[in-house]
């Protein structure tokens, strides 16, 4: 079999056909719950805003427009991070017509990529109790004592713990009140909509029951479930604590829960490598995320 010269450029078409349909196949699990922008610089910033409250009635405000300073917000850094992952093929894969082997290593540079990025997504939620990982308010995504803002003395919670805060439609309903009473910085109720449950696979049972039955899950009384058709549930299989789970109202959380992509993965070629006749692809990606508001969740965990 002759093979040319070139043959490590020659490949790269194929791979990266083969890369891209296989890549196709995976959920990937970022645009569903991230609000997923381009970035052109080392960092990306956001900072959040106070209220307005509401609008001043006109005779309470000497008959002319009422004007009101906003209050500064939490600000939020995203600096990005570089990962990579290399491909090695050896010439006597083609020499030996083993074709098969070259596609399940373009397959699998795929798999690298693809749980990469799922592992960063989940490490949101997987990390949202822990003191080590807090945003830009100073406290972690779910937790006691958020403040209201920079200026604001006053404070909320989006976190439930303990073994009474097992999933079931008595949470979920104790969840979606607490999130009912959330209010701005000017005391004005926000009008929270949690639609969404987001659940490891361990829950996934659970949380359907709550989400489909006709009849309320665990009674014996023949109640209607109130919870049927108004909320979705998402289970997120990268998720590492098997009893924790998320309620979260999804248009907030798709204004507030950020993803930066600098550099998209890319499968790219090296020069071949006379000596040793090994033809180098590599795929490098640059990304942060994170939050600026954490007023979209509650979180709660059994342990």
């Amino acid at each position: 079999m002759m093979i040319s010269d070139n043959w490590g450029e020659l490949l790269l078409p194929g791979l990266r056909k083969i890369y891209d349909k296989h890549m196709g196949k995976l959920k990937d699990y970022v645009p569903a719950l991230f609000n997923v922008e381009g970035s052109g610089k080392a960092q990306e910033f956001t900072t959040g805003t106070g209220s307005l409250g509401l609008m001043e009635e006109w005779n309470n405000s000497g008959r002319q427009v009422a004007y009101e300073d906003i209050n500064k917000g939490f600000k939020a850094t995203y600096t990005h991070k570089k990962f990579s992952k290399g491909l090695l093929i050896e010439r006597e894969l083609l020499e030996d017509d083993l074709y098969a082997e070259i596609k399940k290593r373009a397959r699998k540079l795929a798999d690298s990529v693809y749980y990469t990025r799922q592992y960063y997504a989940a490490s949101v939620f997987n990390n949202a109790f822990s003191a080590s990982h807090n945003g830009p308010d100073g406290k972690p995504l779910c937790a006691a004592g958020h403040p209201l803002g920079p200026e604001s003395s006053g404070t909320w919670s989006n976190a439930g713990s303990g073994s009474d805060w097992a999933l079931n439609a008595d949470t979920v309903e104790k969840a979606r009140n607490k999130m009912m009473e959330w209010t701005d910085d000017k005391g004005n109720l926000l009008a929270i909509n949690p639609d969404t449950l987001i659940v490891p696979p361990a829950l996934r049972k659970a949380a359907l029951v709550i989400a489909d039955s006709d009849k309320e899950p665990d009674s014996i009384e023949n109640n209607v479930n109130i919870w049927k058709g108004s909320v979705n549930v998402i289970e997120f299989p990268f998720l590492t604590n098997p009893t924790a789970w998320f309620l979260v109202d999804m248009s907030r959380m798709k204004n507030y829960l950020n993803w930066f992509d600098r550099r998209k993965a890319k499968l790219e070629k090296d020069k071949l490598d006379f000596d040793t006749e090994v033809a180098k692809y590599k795929v490098v990606a640059r990304f942060s995320f994170g939050w600026d508001d954490a007023s979209f969740v509650f979180g709660a965990k059994v342990s």
